[in-house]
Parts: C-alpha cells; sequence; structure tokens
C-alpha cells in the first residue's frame, strides 16, 4: 500500500471529513433551534444543539442576548437538551412566523445540498469509469516518504506535505491585500501558542498573523515580524495608533509600558440582509480606543487554542500517531540548506535534520534567545546540534562533518506499519541559508545503504494541476471576497480563522465519482473518502489525484475568517471549506456564481451543512 500523494486541493478535502460522515441540519433536531423563546422575562436563543447524540444528556448552545459579558459580548451558555424540554414549554414561544423562517431557512440549504449532489451523480459521465490513472512517484511523494522515515508521524507527514502543496504563497497574496492584517510568511523565527496577561490580553499566533485582544475589544487579526536585535527576540506587531513592541523570552512576552490599542467592541445585534437577499443576524461593532496595561503575558495554562485543536483534529483524522504538542513561544519555519548538502527542516514540533535529499531525522528542538546567545538547540541523542541564528537569518552550525542516521521506507509488516532499513549519510557543515533540500546526492555512509532506486531528488512541493489560479499566475479576471459571520465568544478566534478554502470546478461528489472509487447507496461521498483517506487506503490516492486536477483556486483564511480569491475565470464553482464550531462539524459546498470583476460571499452558521 502506498502513501497517498500530498497533493493539490487534498488536505482542506481531508480535513472537511474529519468528522463528516453524513449531512444533518438543525431542523432535524426535536429542539427547534435559531429562534428566541422568552422564559423568566429574559431572552435566550438556541443557537443549536448537538446532533449526534439526542439523549437527554447532550447539550445545546445557547445565547443570551440581554446578558452582556464584561467584555462586551454576549452570554453564551450550554444546557441539557432534557433541562430544555422542561423549561421551553414555560417559555414565551417564537412566533408562528420566525419557526416557520427558521424550518424554511434550512429545509432550503438541505434541498439544495441534496439537488446539486443528485445532478452531480447523475449528470456525469465518469460516474461508472475506470480508476483514474495511477502516475508516477512525484516530488510532493518522495518529500513526504522523506518525513516519514525521519521519524515524524505519517499523518502529521501527510497534513504537511499537502498544505504545502494547496498553499503557495497565499500569505504573500493576504499581506498584500490587507497590509498589517497578515503577514508574509517567511523562512526564519517565528511564534507558536496561546499568551495570555492582566488587562485580559490575550495573543494567539497563526503562522505568519496572530489575533490580539486587550481590555473588551474582540480579537482581531494582525501581522508581526521578528528581529533578533542583541540575541534578543523583538516581536513587532502591526497596529494603530502605534505597533506593539514586545519580548520574547522562553514562556513569557512582555512589553516595556502600556498600549494604546484601536480595535471593536461589541455593539449588540440587529437584523438584516446577506448579498443573497436573505435575512440574517447581524452582529454589529463599534470602533474603539482602549490603553491596555503593561503586556506581561503567559504561555502557561493558556491551552492549545483554536489552531492547536484543529492540528489534533487533522491529525486524529489522518491517521492514530499524533506529533508532540508545539511548544508555545519562539519557533522556527522552513527549510535551511548548505551546498555541502547538509540541510535543516523546520517544523513546529521538529527539525528534520538531512544530508542529501533521502537521508534524513527528525529531532525535537528548542530557539533561545535570552540576550546572551540566539541559538537553535536540535537534541539529537549522542550527537546534539548548536546552531547560531545570525542577524541575517543565516544558521551557522559551526564546521566539521555531521553524521545523519537516517532511514529509508522498505515495505509494511501484517499489521500495515511501514518498516525501514538504515540509511546513513555525513555532510559536512556549513553555514546554512534560505532554500530547498539539497537534490545532489551525497554517498552513503555507516550502514553502506545507498539511496532507493528510482528515488526521486526533493523539491519544493507544487500542485500538478496547471490550471490552478494562483497569485503569481491568474487565470481570470473575477475576484471573489468571502467573509466570515459567526456570534462573538469571548477571548475566541473566528471558527474559520487560517482554514484552505478551495473552489472546485464540479461538487466532491461529481469528482469523487469521477476518480473511479463507487459511494455505496444509502452513504455520502465525504464518508467515502474521509474513510479512505483516514486508513490510508489506495482509493485515497485516486480520490486526492482527480480533486488536485479539479481544483480552480485556493486560498487560506486570515485571523478573521476572510479570504480573497483573486484571478478566477469567470464561471460556476463549488467552495469547499469545513470548521468545527461549538463541537459540531460544519461544511460549507455550495455553488458559486461568479461574474468577472467583484464578488462577494457571506458564511454563517446559517448556510452551512451540518455533518455527522
Amino acid at each position: 500500500m502506498k502513501i497517498p500523494r500530498p497533493t493539490g486541493v487534498a488536505l482542506a478535502m481531508i480535513a472537511a471529513m474529519a468528522s463528516f460522515f453524513s449531512a444533518a441540519i438543525a431542523s432535524a433536531q426535536n429542539i427547534q433551534t435559531g429562534v428566541t423563546y422568552v422564559c423568566n422575562g429574559e431572552r435566550i436563543y438556541i443557537e443549536n444543539c448537538n446532533i449526534r447524540d439526542t439523549s437527554d444528556t447532550s447539550n445545546c448552545m445557547v445565547g443570551h442576548p440581554d446578558t452582556i459579558l464584561p467584555n462586551g459580548l454576549m452570554k453564551y451558555t450550554y444546557e441539557s437538551r432534557g433541562s430544555l424540554k422542561k423549561l421551553l414549554p414555560t417559555c414565551k414561544q417564537p412566533s408562528a412566523q420566525d419557526v416557520a423562517k427558521a424550518q424554511a431557512f434550512n429545509k432550503k440549504i438541505q434541498d439544495q445540498q441534496d439537488a446539486a449532489f443528485k445532478r452531480a451523480e447523475q449528470g456525469n459521465p465518469y460516474a461508472a469509469g475506470a480508476p483514474a490513472p495511477q502516475p508516477a512517484e512525484d516530488p510532493a511523494t518522495h518529500a513526504m516518504r522523506r518525513c516519514v522515515a525521519a521519524g515524524r508521524p505519517s499523518s502529521v507527514c501527510l497534513g504537511n506535505g499537502l498544505m504545502d502543496s494547496l498553499m503557495p504563497n497565499v500569505n504573500g497574496l493576504l499581506s498584500s491585500v490587507a497590509p498589517g492584517v497578515v503577514g508574509k510568511e517567511v523562512t526564519g523565527p517565528q511564534m507558536a501558542g496561546v499568551f495570555v496577561g492582566d488587562g485580559q490580553w490575550r495573543l494567539e499566533f497563526s503562522e505568519a498573523s496572530v489575533a490580539v485582544s486587550c481590555a473588551d475589544m474582540r480579537p482581531d487579526s494582525h501581522a508581526y515580524t521578528i528581529a533578533i536585535v542583541n540575541n534578543r527576540a523583538v516581536l513587532t506587531i502591526s497596529s494603530t495608533p502605534a505597533n506593539i513592541v514586545l519580548y520574547g523570552n522562553g514562556d513569557t512576552l512582555t512589553g516595556t509600558g502600556s498600549v494604546t490599542v484601536n480595535g471593536l467592541v461589541s455593539a449588540g445585534v440587529g437584523e438584516g440582509y446577506t448579498n443573497s437577499g436573505q435575512q440574517a443576524t447581524i452582529y454589529e461593532y463599534q470602533r474603539v480606543t482602549r490603553t491596555c496595561p503593561r503586556p506581561n503575558l503567559s504561555s502557561k495554562g493558556a491551552g492549545p487554542g483554536v489552531v492547536g485543536m484543529e492540528k489534533n483534529m487533522l491529525e486524529g483524522m489522518l491517521g492514530d500517531q499524533n506529533a508532540p504538542p508545539t511548544p508555545a513561544g519562539l519557533r522556527m519555519n522552513g527549510t535551511y540548506a548548505a551546498s555541502t548538502g547538509f540541510s535543516v527542516g523546520f517544523y513546529p514540533e521538529s527539525a528534520i535534520l538531512g544530508c542529501g535529499p533521502d537521508a534524513a531525522r527528525a529531532y525535537p528542538y528548542t530557539v533561545i534567545a535570552d540576550g546572551r546567545q540566539a541559538v537553535v538547540k536540535v537534541e539529537a541523542p549522542d550527537h546534539p546540534l548548536t546552531m547560531v541564528l545570525q542577524s541575517n537569518n543565516t544558521l551557522n552550525p559551526g564546521s566539521g562533518s555531521y553524521l545523519v542516521e537516517g532511514r529509508r521506507i522498505i515495505g509494511q509488516n501484517d499489521n500495515d506499519d511501514f518498516t525501514f532499513a538504515p540509511l546513513d549519510a555525513t555532510c559536512n557543515l556549513a553555514v546554512l541559508s534560505p532554500g530547498d533540500v539539497p537534490s545532489v546526492a551525497v554517498p552513503a555512509t555507516a550502514s553502506g545503504v545507498n539511496a532507493p532506486a528510482g528515488s526521486t531528488p526533493a523539491a519544493s512541493s507544487g500542485s500538478a494541476n496547471t490550471r490552478l489560479s494562483t497569485p503569481g499566475a491568474p487565470t481570470g479576471n473575477a475576484v471573489l471576497s468571502v467573509l466570515s459571520i459567526f456570534p462573538p465568544q469571548a477571548g475566541a478566534q473566528n471558527p474559520l480563522s487560517g482554514h484552505p478554502y478551495v473552489l472546485l470546478r464540479e461538487s466532491f461528489a461529481a469528482a469523487i465519482a469521477r476518480s473511479g472509487v463507487s459511494v455505496p447507496p444509502g452513504t455520502s461521498a465525504y464518508k467515502v473518502f474521509g474513510n479512505a483517506c483516514g486508513q490510508r487506503t489506495p482509493d485515497c490516492q485516486k480520490m486526492v489525484s482527480v480533486l488536485n486536477a479539479d481544483a480552480a483556486a485556493a486560498i487560506r483564511a486570515d485571523a478573521s475568517g476572510k479570504a480573497v480569491f483573486s484571478g478566477v475565470p469567470a464561471g460556476t464553482y463549488y467552495l469547499m471549506i469545513s470548521a468545527v464550531y461549538n463541537k459540531q462539524s460544519l461544511f460549507w459546498g455550495q455553488p458559486v456564481n461568479l461574474k468577472a470583476g467583484a464578488n462577494s460571499l457571506m458564511l454563517t452558521q446559517n448556510n452551512a451543512v451540518v455533518m455527522k
């Protein structure tokens, strides 16, 4: 059994399958959602209920519009289904018109989804066709096999490879569209984790951006940069009226004085309409300026945040091995390489030391910038490596030779676990600069095992889809702005923050049918895809190949859930997005008609399909 190829749009598709196994909508619940009751003089709004567990002990999310928390956000509570069954009959009921609107809206979403799938299944000439031909191993597949052989969990390698091929230059595009809001992802130091502190300070880092909130303001996305100055990490967050400057040291971030910050606070709710004319609840905000106390933040006890939870969800779906948790604080991003063939590839939880394109091994690492030294320490047993982080963004590991005790995949055992053989190689140490893993092979050493025959030199992962619209190579003149509107929750990011958004040329069901993988009656294409890729069967590779070729464009949302597709040809597409919100798995797959010029779409919980 081969590892599915990490190409194209598959990460977004696999993430959508993390817990999506059949469609269900809120109207199927025995408690009416999307309406307001008045109980003992207080308004309560039934947001949603657990659709996978309909027992009286399962929970529903309830909003309390009449109770505003100190941070200006509406109070939310979780109430058991049983307690609501007793309470709601004693309350003033929503009007028949309100109930009818909620039920009609939910039914409309379900009918549109069912009709789209039916049209795709009936009209697809490839529905009963032969499986798609299997291409030869590509550089991305080789890179993922190298990652697995290096010792990282296969599910983590698959997710990283898919993201790399799906999201080239995404942050670069977003940073040009929204300077100061989204940073341009670079090779070099970056931050990870959640930091909280006095004055209700909260920072949650996500790749090139950070969600910032203080006092009663809602979390907002900001770009940030890190500079090493006098062996100290200086973090500069783009903000108004002035940037926020912090100093990092281990698991703490500190400032030098109080900070004045512009932002938004909740201004209540109102009724309005989406761009499509659908009536919707509009959450209103007021722009304010707050003077927050001197930042003194720590990552201790802050929790994993949205980024950490999404990582755990993806890994849990793709396999039963989870990567070690990402330490909060300074981390490194990207690959550094030297002309000698030596390289270091940094990931959130580990660094892969490499010699040539094949020999590689992953180890934990730490980044230290405490004023005395600025170094990256790779914790390899028996031969640890310390590299000086220089001001010109190069790494100096010193001189001499270094043995990389690598491995190569040679097969699988009866439990479908990979089996390995040693693949050691020695490279001379030299200053490392940002770049790709070297493609020139070096002589194998120690074990005497040569590189596997027919292996492909590793390179930057890229999509095999020649029709994919990218920032550097637009294929049309339509622009789609996607906004994400969800009820505010104290201290929480938008549930679509940092998510991949993908435009497919055909519906997901049609693409799966064209791959030649059969979808049994009574089940869904989502369930088939999720099962195949979760178990790493050959069918996953077939479907991934077709989905990759079918993508028209892909982009990652910023911390507020906003994303802009630019340079896409006018036409009809299917927007594929998934997220977990209030312990429910949501999926958007509706058709989108794009005209030349500006187009917009608003994502809410109400126009998503709840999957189980």
